[in-house]
């Protein structure tokens, strides 16, 4: 099938959700607005050449942006590559990353894969969305729980290590960035720096 027939079957099986989740869309990008300067962005994407489609989620705190230094996108013009938090729906048809949909081979087939998408969407978007939602409760306790995770990407520690500071917790910022650098790459010189900025307060 093509991309008209996989957006009329969202238009029927998903849109009312979002709308219900409190989503306003605006073609294929969905944002969800709350207080303390959290965007949740949905975002469709497609690849029509490959007859497939995957659903990008991301949360963007906008106090963050000055905290990093980065310019500021409007909450009603975030798509999910500006958030610091990202992810996936994961369709898990290949392997457990495998975040593609296909558009199947018939009006069924679409129906069907969309069907199949809406049944993951509560419980995998909440995964992301549920932790990321209350600022700056939520958004402390995944500063703290950064704090001692051996496996997050150095990174994405820098995200929270920034967190802390925007919280005014010097302690748990450089808490968090001694846990990232003993893991940043020899060539990633800027995380480093930003880091080692942090560490030092």
């Amino acid at each position: 099938m093509d991309r008209k027939t996989i957006n009329a079957e969202f238009r029927r099986q998903f849109f009312p959700l979002l709308n219900a989740g409190g989503f306003v869309r605006s073609g294929d990008v969905a944002r969800r607005v709350l207080p303390g300067g959290v965007t949740h962005v949905v975002e469709i994407q497609h690849r029509p050449r490959a007859d497939v489609f995957q659903v990008g989620l991301g949360v963007h705190l906008s106090p963050l942006d000055e905290v990093a230094a980065t310019s500021s996108t409007p909450a009603d013009q975030l798509r999910e590559h500006d958030c610091a938090w990202r992810s996936s729906i994961i369709s898990g048809f290949r392997n457990g990353s495998d975040a593609e949909f296909a558009y199947g081979q018939s009006a069924a087939e679409a129906a069907e894969s969309v069907a199949f998408f809406v049944s993951e969407w509560p419980r995998q978007s909440e995964e992301l969305f549920g932790p990321l939602t209350a600022f700056p409760e939520d958004f402390r306790t995944g500063a703290e729980a950064a704090a001692s995770d051996e496996s997050m990407h150095p990174a994405h520690l820098l995200t929270w290590a920034r967190v802390a500071v925007l919280l005014e917790d010097g302690q748990l910022a450089r808490s968090i960035s001694a846990q990232a650098l003993p893991r940043v790459p020899e060539r990633a010189t800027s995380l480093r720096d930003d880091l080692e900025g942090l560490s030092q307060g």
